[in-house]
């Protein structure tokens, strides 16, 4: 059970991100139209939960997932 607070700690966010990586993988496969909707529908909400912490995931193959603050 998680513990609720006003903002997400920037742990939880990482570990969110890391999640992000596997989206990646799905391009090459054969997927049907509904389940690719409700896939992105998936990808933009995790996004949207890093996005409004102030923070943009970046995956790269050689560093791995980073989380990068937004500039205001």
């Amino acid at each position: 059970m998680s513990i609720l607070a006003d903002t997400t700690e920037k742990k939880a966010l990482y570990e969110i991100a890391k999640t992000l990586q596997f989206f990646e993988n799905l391009y090459c496969l054969r997927i049907s139209a509904g389940d690719a909707v409700r896939i992105r529908h998936a990808e933009n909400i995790i996004k949207s939960v890093i996005g409004g912490n102030g923070f943009d995931a970046v995956f790269s193959k050689q560093r791995g997932t980073h989380l990068i603050k937004q500039k205001p």
